[in-house]
């Protein structure tokens, strides 16, 4: 079983590829998360697959929370012991030290030791920071992306023990400089626009219930957001800025989600 947890689309892009080569099912950790069900049933020895985002070049918090909360259990009840355990992080940029932090946190919450991790590298969506490529760029970005995605799952098929992810000095600075066990997420700079039509859109997108509705218009919690951006990425009219630049960036969500329903 292949776990994923995606904003705006790029993890999933990189799990759906890897699990049609592997046979793996899928299963996302936002909507688990979102339901409060982390209960899971798997075959003893089965393949563990983790594909997600890298956030601020280490992993995000939902995915901390995830790997501490769940409970993987054989259909006898017993713990669960995978027979190969993978990771692949999706970055924009720099994948920094985010497969080792995630192979801390599982070994220590699950037990479960890490035998490969792989980095897969497309659009940014980091948007309050810069603008996401746009055009014959993200064209290429996204191409790239799925030929990436096309080799780890065949290494992943091959069951390779290795740490592959792109990694570098400016990378692992950085993610020593943010790594740490409680991530908080302001979202006081969160705002909408007046062109807001009250869809409801973004509450449920949100994966960690920090928005809810008030008359309709989005209101975000101070604490418990992830910073996805699906909210702002995935907003049909882009009304949901995020400080004073968003404004006049534009929006990115991989062309995968086009083709879930409801997306």
């Amino acid at each position: 079983m292949i776990f994923y947890f995606t904003g705006t689309g790029n993890s999933l892009a990189a799990a759906q590829t890897i699990a049609r080569a592997t046979g793996d099912m899928l299963a996302d950790i936002g909507a688990s998360y979102k339901r409060k069900d982390f209960d899971f049933t798997l075959e003893q020895g089965e393949q563990l697959g983790f594909v997600f985002p890298t956030y601020y070049w280490t992993t995000p918090a939902i995915v901390d929370t995830f790997v501490k909360l769940a409970r993987f259990r054989t259909g006898n009840r017993e713990a669960f012991a995978p027979g190969y355990c993978f990771a692949v992080v999706s970055c924009g940029r720099f994948v920094g030290n985010a497969a080792r932090v995630f192979e801390t946190r599982l070994l220590a919450s699950q037990g479960i030791n890490l035998d490969a991790s792989f980095s897969v590298r497309s659009v940014g969506n980091c948007t309050f920071l810069y603008a996401p490529a746009q055009g014959e760029r993200r064209e290429q970005l996204l191409a790239n992306a799925e030929l990436e995605a096309r080799r780890v799952a065949e290494r992943v098929r091959q069951r390779e023990r290795v740490h592959a992810e792109h990694r570098n000095p400016v990378g692992v600075l950085l993610s020593a400089a943010f790594e740490r066990d409680e991530k908080p997420c302001p979202t006081a700079s969160f705002h909408t626009l007046p062109t807001c039509i009250h869809c409801g859109r973004c509450a449920e997108l949100c994966p960690t219930n920090t928005i809810t509705l008030i008359e309709g218009a989005p209101r975000w919690a101070e604490m418990g957001c992830t910073r996805c951006l699906a909210c702002l990425h995935r907003c049909p009219t882009n009304s949901i800025q995020y400080g004073k630049r968003t404004e006049t960036r534009g929006r990115y969500a991989n062309p995968v989600l086009a083709e879930r329903k409801g997306a």
